[in-house]
């Protein structure tokens, strides 16, 4: 017996992050976060109808988490630490609701609430034995070899992600290069979900990842100390490494981002469409 799920919570204004890139070393504000606020809720229905028809296709269960007493406990369980975003706390919640539904089902695919799908094929059937995930290595390629004085970018950037995993990874004396993941998709199964353990020594891992961002006479350039964050697929690639998990990385077509500044330059073969640049309707 399988699921799929996804989360939608409409955050309040007035607790919406900034993750805006830096210009002479002062963080830009931005209408990211609001923008996609907006996306989301304004198109909630139909993005849901989609993730629902797709698991009905499946014959399999669909679940959409929302602002309920599950989550609210599990925002009780984060108050110890207020500097976390309730963006991060949302995403952080993902990986909690897949621990949790692997107790009752065989395989658990997740979908980011802006993930439409576009087949009838069976995404359980794409991974084996390992973690279903898609990188995003090519994109943080770029921020792995720019000097340090010209780093510029936000706290979301891949290449953020991979210098923070970087660090963690080099505070516990491992070997520190790193997979940069996006886990907008995640399809995995109840024993590889165990050993991952993603919330085993959680306290343990913010901490070292508050120490990593507030530690005064840091090795890591101040350009990239400063987008240190804490961030659900820099602890899931720490975790990946650390714990040495086996990967399934999801095809090209089963994990499609659109960030395309035109409709017309989407690929309609694609399967499961991640619309990072939140213009939904575009495949609605």
């Amino acid at each position: 017996m399988n699921i799929i799920f996804s989360i939608f919570i409409d955050i309040p204004e007035d607790k919406l992050d900034n993750p805006g890139w830096y210009e002479n070393g002062v963080q830009i504000k931005t209408d990211k976060s609001l923008n996609t606020k907006k996306a989301l809720y304004n198109n909630r229905v139909e993005l849901e109808r989609r993730q629902r028809e797709y698991a009905e296709s499946l014959n399999v269960e669909y679940r959409l988490l929302g602002n309920d007493k599950e989550y609210k406990d599990f925002c009780k369980y984060m108050k110890d630490y207020p500097m976390i975003s309730e963006y991060d706390i949302i995403n952080f919640y993902k990986h909690w609701a897949m621990k949790n539904f692997a107790e009752n089902y065989d395989q658990v695919c997740y979908l980011d609430f802006d993930v439409v799908p576009n087949t009838d094929e069976n995404v359980f059937n794409i991974i084996q034995s390992g973690f279903g995930v898609a990188h995003s290595n090519d994109l943080a390629e770029w921020g792995k070899n720019i000097s340090s004085t010209k780093y510029n970018t936000c706290i979301r950037n891949p290449s953020s992600k991979y210098w923070n995993t970087y660090a963690m990874l080099l505070e516990d004396d491992m070997e520190p290069e790193n997979d940069v993941f996006n886990t907008g998709i995640m399809v995995a199964g109840y024993n590889i979900i165990q050993r991952l353990g993603y919330f085993h020594e959680f306290e343990k891992t913010l901490e070292l990842m508050t120490y990593l961002k507030e530690e005064e006479d840091s090795i890591h350039p101040p350009n990239i100390q400063r987008v240190f964050n804490y961030d659900n697929e820099t602890v899931f690639s720490y975790l990946v490494k650390k714990r040495e998990i086996a990967i399934d990385w999801l095809p090209w077509d089963w994990h499609y981002i659109i960030d395309h500044p035109k409709k017309e330059m989407i690929d309609t073969s694609a399967k499961l469409y991640h619309v990072i640049n939140k213009k939904v309707e575009w495949v609605l």
